[in-house]
């Protein structure tokens, strides 16, 4: 398959993908970084993208501000991925020449690794498929992408490299989870290309597929039951929104990375436009994702909250105790879908 077959994006992305590949061919050392509740689509682009470098020769480095949730360890063949410590990693940070954020275009998504980059005096270049950035010095930001894997896969394609099999796995871990196994607006024809020749390459899509859909704990189960119970309605049915607070995430030992689709989860009842999910994170940090369909639009939603992220799947971090965040994010939604019935 040809790669016209598989991109379409415009001649400036594929210009700043070219500025990317003449920025890695000059630089020797590369730190890459994804966002804070690693998920699919940012591991493995930092898998495929370390493989990739490390086949130019390049030393890598991958720091993120989290431990690697266990059904995407199989991502981490090579034993790269470490969670940041200051203490131990502030000065190998500095050693590195370019710094790469992935999935993510802003510092303070990163966690602990955004902080020790806040004085980087390196080259910066963010990949990414969530409209932001602004401020690193090559940005491929591309929300037509499906996913940030597949601007991985075009730069790789770009500097000449060997996809190999467990590049493949990794590419395809993020088209299916960030089209929610091609369940979502984002699953394009294109993306649906991208995943066969990733196929094609020797991705091992049942195992990629179980490792994303079906290797969660039986406590990860009891937790989804919590958030099923705390289900409301409202504005006719058209908005539905739910709560896992810390109480349930220590009850059940588990992270905020087990409520991955859990917004998805409630966005499927019958008649529903908009999904809320509330996190309580930690004591006054709430994190509120939004899922949407038909012609409900979520990231204006989210940016009035200092959030970001596409049409239909956005979210925010907020400050706040969770009752008075709950009140303030269904008075902004209250704004978007007209007043409430209930």
């Amino acid at each position: 398959m040809e790669s016209s077959d598989l991109h379409g994006f415009s001649p400036d992305i594929l210009d700043r993908l070219d500025a990317l590949v003449e920025l890695i061919q000059k630089h020797q050392r590369f730190l890459l970084t994804t966002h804070r509740d690693p998920d699919g689509d940012g591991l493995g682009a930092e898998a495929a993208l370390a493989a990739g470098l490390q086949q130019l020769g390049k030393t890598v480095v991958v720091l993120n501000d989290e431990a690697t949730p266990a059904q995407y360890e199989f991502l981490d063949r090579e034993g790269l991925f470490r969670r940041y410590q200051p203490s131990r990693h502030r000065e190998l940070v500095a050693t590195n020449e370019v710094a790469v954020l992935l999935d993510a275009g802003r510092l303070e998504r990163m966690g602990s690794p955004g902080r020790g980059l806040a004085k980087f005096k390196g080259r910066t270049v963010v990949l990414d498929h969530h409209p932001g950035g602004g401020w690193a010095d090559i940005e491929v930001v591309e929300p037509e992408a499906c996913s940030t894997t597949e601007l991985v896969y075009l730069l790789l394609e770009r500097l000449g490299l060997e996809v190999t099999a467990s590049m493949a796995d990794a590419l395809l871990t993020g088209v299916l989870v960030d089209t929610d196994g091609f369940r979502n607006l984002n699953a394009t024809p294109r993306a649906h290309r991208l995943a066969a020749r990733l196929i094609e390459l020797g991705a091992d899509a049942q195992r990629v597929r179980e490792a994303v859909f079906a290797s969660w704990p039986l406590a990860r189960f009891r937790l989804q039951a919590d958030f099923s119970r705390s289900l409301h309605t409202g504005h006719r049915g058209r908005l539905v929104w739910g709560v896992v607070d810390r109480e349930s995430l220590k009850r059940w030992r588990q992270t905020p990375a087990a409520v991955e689709g859990f917004v998805e989860y409630s966005l499927a009842v019958r008649g529903t436009e908009l999904s809320v999910l509330f996190l309580e994170e930690a004591e006054g940090v709430v994190r509120v994702s939004f899922r949407s369909r038909g012609q409900v639009r979520v990231d204006g939603l989210a940016r009035a909250l200092g959030g970001g992220g596409h049409q239909k799947a956005a979210g925010a971090r907020v400050e706040g105790s969770l009752p008075a965040v709950r009140r303030r994010v269904l008075s902004e939604v209250a704004k978007l879908l007209g007043p409430t019935d209930s």
